[in-house]
């Protein structure tokens, strides 16, 4: 038998559709939340939401939307101005299926950033992401895969900072082969000898030896035999910067390369100065030990900058001998040398004083009487200066000068100059000679006799100093 509900009531359905009006307003509420948050919370977080009639996403590209124009050219190359990211690849030269550290700079703090890797010419492919840190650097491991294709010899890494067009781009240089290398010390200086030995090239070609780089110059160039092997030959241990570092071998042909860890040493140079005090126009000499061999030494005095004095080549065992100038007389008291070694930067500093002159004079006659000339007899001067001769110099006056000679070689002269005592002289006259290059400065008194009475000198004409005594 079939039961019949009773009929609902006008009131309890009334409540049922208000019920279900208020359920479809909470529902139009929350979805208005979402696209909210959609559209102004997730671009912030690099988040990008698909658009009505936007296509698939696509496979992610190595092209800036905007890449920042270069602001310096230097030498033809473009240098992007301060400010802008920029990535380094540690190592450069890079075998497929190993990891490579990628470190950057520029971007903006807590963002996060995307490690693309080059897969083909006109594609990448997210390999890493990595947030920014505080200061705007960024470094990440970016794994090369082990079958790379395409031929190429280089693949391009890129950090795009998400929501943004900041990006920075490096490059990788791919080894073609395996080869393997080994040395006979794992630890040594620039300008050592070490072992090395090596297999895997293609035979007879060239062979290209790098200390902790693989671009530039090779520091060395080794033969290959005709099974692509390299035996137990010395090199010399290259510049790069102190601590782990690689030794890099790669065939000029063939690509195949090789790396060994090796600990890189510092350079402790030493230098001797000699004599350590001189005098202006006198020699001081130097020679140094412990630089790079066949690298420059730049000399520099009393600063690490500008432009260098000197610059000394150093021998096989990373030394000179026998180097040094002529003190100018600009120099006075301590002075500092500091050597600089060109490639390897390795720096060492000596120091030396430079003395005062310190002359002796006396005029021919202790006294005399008006109308007597006067010469004068001096030492130590410096070698070959002019000196100057002046009559009442001292006490905020500078006198007035009334003769000149030169010294010899040795700073000395003998009966040089002339002077005659005036009739309206004083009981006594100080003269002072003063060197014209080094300004050192001698005195001498000549005491002035009674004449009795006066004395009829005719007075002597202004003196005038000879163009080849100025100095």
């Amino acid at each position: 038998m079939n039961t019949r509900q009773p009929d609902e009531s006008a009131p309890e359905r009334g409540g049922r559709v208000r019920r279900y009006w208020k359920r479809i307003a909470l529902v139009a509420v929350a979805l208005f939340v979402v696209v909210s948050v959609g559209r102004s919370v997730l671009p912030a977080l690099g988040v990008r939401l698909p658009s009505a009639g936007s296509r698939p996403a696509h496979t992610p590209t190595t092209k800036a939307a905007s890449p920042p124009a270069p602001t310096v050219n230097l030498d033809g190359v473009p240098i992007l101005g301060g400010g802008q990211p920029m990535i380094t690849l540690n190592p450069g030269l890079v075998q497929p299926g190993s990891n490579v550290v990628v470190n950057g700079s520029g971007f903006d703090a807590g963002a996060r950033v995307d490690i693309l890797l080059q897969v083909d010419k006109s594609k990448a492919k997210q390999m890493a992401s990595v947030t920014v840190g505080k200061d705007g650097t960024i470094s990440g491991s970016l794994p090369f895969p082990p079958d790379l294709a395409g031929g190429q010899t280089t693949r391009e890494v890129t950090a795009q900072q998400r929501g943004s067009t900041k990006v920075a781009k490096a490059e990788a240089s791919l080894a073609q082969g395996v080869a393997r290398a080994a040395l006979s010390a794992a630890a040594g200086k620039p300008g050592d000898t070490v072992s090395l030995s090596a297999q895997g090239f293609a035979a007879s070609e060239d062979v290209g030896v790098y200390w902790g780089r693989v671009s530039g110059d090779p520091s060395a160039t080794l033969h290959a035999d005709g099974g692509g092997s390299i035996g137990k030959v010395g090199v010399k241990v290259g510049v790069a910067p102190v601590g782990v570092t690689s030794l890099f071998v790669v065939g000029s042909k063939s690509g195949s390369a090789a790396s060994v860890p090796f600990q890189m040493l510092g350079l402790y140079p030493n230098i001797t100065v000699k004599p350590y005090a001189v005098k202006a126009a006198q020699r001081v000499g130097f020679s140094g030990v412990g630089f790079v061999p066949g690298e420059r030494v730049l000399v520099h005095v009393n600063s690490a900058g500008g432009a260098p004095v000197a610059a000394l080549p150093t021998d096989q065992g990373g030394g000179f001998n026998n180097s040094g100038f002529m003190v100018p007389y600009e120099l006075t008291g301590q002075q500092a040398l500091v050597f600089i070694g060109e490639q390897s930067r390795a720096t060492a500093t000596a120091g030396f004083t430079v003395l005062p002159y310190q002359p002796q004079a006396r005029a021919s006659a202790y006294g005399g009487l008006p109308g007597t000339a006067v010469t004068f007899y001096v030492d130590s001067f410096a070698p070959n200066e002019a000196v100057h001769v002046y009559v009442g110099r001292g006490q905020g006056s500078q006198g007035q000068l009334v003769s000149a000679f030169r010294v010899d070689g040795n700073g000395k002269a003998t009966a040089a100059g002339s002077y005659t005592i005036p009739g309206n002289a004083g009981n006594q006259l100080a003269f002072t000679l003063v060197g014209a290059r080094s300004n050192a400065s001698a005195t001498a008194t000549v005491k002035v006799d009674n004449s009795g009475g006066a004395v009829d000198v005719p007075p002597q004409p202004a003196y005038s100093l000879p163009p080849d005594l100025q100095k």
